[in-house]
C-alpha cells in the first residue's frame, strides 16, 4: 500500500447500526461519551435507529460525523496515519476534526449546529437531491436552470448530483430521460449545496468563528476548491454548504499529489466506488 488518503463519507451513506463494529475501540468509546454529553441519545439512535430516523438531517449529520470519525480512528490503528484526507459534504467536518483542525468537542458542536440550520432550511425550502447518471457534467449543467435546479455534487465523469426544488422534480427527471440519462433520488431530506442555503451558510460561519481553530496535522482537501484547506478555514467550510462539492477534481488533485490508495472511512463504499469509476 502506497500513499493513503482517507475519504470521509457524506449524507446519504447512513445505515442503521453503523459504527457498531468499532464502538469498543477505546478512542471511539471516548468520542461517543463526549457526544452523549452534548446531544443525549445520539449514539443510541446511530446504533439502533431506523433508516427513516437516520434520514432526517437533524440526526443524519451528527450520526454520520460520529460514524466517520469512529471508522477513521479504527482505520488509523490498522493502517497508520494517511497522507491526506477529504470529506464529502458533511464528511468534511469529521475530516477536519481527524486532522486536528478542530477538537472533537468543537467539531461535534459544529455538526450539531450545521444540522439544526439545515433542518430548519428543509422546512423553508422543499426539495431533493437527484443523482443524474449516464450524462457528462457539462450536459447536466445545461439541463439545470440555476433557479429550481443546480449542479450540486460533481461525483464522476458520468454522475452529477442535482439540487432540485420539489415542484421541479418531475419535469427535470423527464428532461434527463429525454437527454439519455437517468435521475435517481437520494436518501436526504432536502436540496443542498446550492445558493438557496446562503443565509444558513452565513449563520454557520458566524458560529464557526467562535471555535478554536488549529493548524491540521495533515492536508484536508476542501469541497469548495478541490485543494487543501488554507487561509480562512471557517469561511471555506461555511461556504461549502451553499456551493457544489467538487469530488472529481479533488480525487484528481490527490492523485497528482501522489496518492495511490483511497480508503473510505464511513459506513459504506460509496466514495471508493466513485473513485474506481472515475
Amino acid at each position: 500500500m502506497g500513499a493513503v488518503a482517507f475519504l470521509f463519507a457524506g449524507q446519504g451513506a447512513q445505515v442503521p447500526g453503523m459504527a457498531s463494529d468499532v464502538k469498543d475501540v477505546p478512542k471511539v468509546k471516548k468520542l461517543f461519551d463526549l457526544a452523549e454529553g452534548i446531544a443525549p441519545g445520539v449514539v443510541a439512535k446511530m446504533l439502533g435507529g431506523t433508516q427513516e430516523e437516520l434520514n432526517r438531517t437533524l440526526l443524519t449529520q451528527p450520526t454520520m460525523f460520529l460514524a466517520d470519525l469512529a471508522y477513521a480512528y479504527a482505520k488509523e490503528e490498522e493502517l497508520g496515519a494517511p497522507v491526506c484526507a477529504c470529506g464529502f459534504s458533511v464528511g468534511e467536518v469529521p475530516a477536519l476534526c481527524f486532522a486536528g483542525a478542530l477538537s472533537e468537542e468543537d467539531a461535534f458542536r459544529a455538526i450539531v449546529k450545521r444540522a439544526e440550520l439545515m433542518e430548519a432550511y428543509t422546512q423553508r425550502v422543499a426539495g431533493c437531491m437527484l443523482a443524474v447518471v449516464k450524462l457528462p457534467a457539462d450536459k447536466v449543467e445545461t439541463l439545470c436552470d440555476n433557479v429550481n435546479t443546480h449542479p450540486a455534487n460533481y461525483n464522476g465523469a458520468l454522475q452529477t448530483v442535482v439540487a432540485c426544488r420539489a415542484e421541479a422534480e418531475e419535469a427535470f427527471t423527464a428532461k434527463v430521460k429525454e437527454a439519455g440519462g437517468r435521475a435517481m433520488k437520494l436518501r436526504v431530506s432536502g436540496m443542498f449545496h446550492c445558493p438557496e442555503l446562503a443565509p444558513e451558510a452565513a449563520a454557520f460561519e458566524e458560529f464557526l468563528r467562535t471555535l478554536g481553530w488549529r493548524a491540521p496535522r495533515l492536508p484536508v482537501y476542501a469541497n469548495l476548491t478541490a485543494q487543501p484547506y488554507e487561509g480562512d478555514f471557517a469561511h471555506t467550510l461555511a461556504l461549502q454548504m451553499c456551493s457544489p462539492v467538487r469530488f472529481t477534481a479533488t480525487v484528481a488533485n490527490m492523485r497528482a499529489a501522489g496518492v495511490d490508495t483511497f480508503v473510505e472511512v464511513g459506513p459504506g463504499k460509496v466514495l471508493t466506488g466513485l473513485v474506481e469509476r472515475g
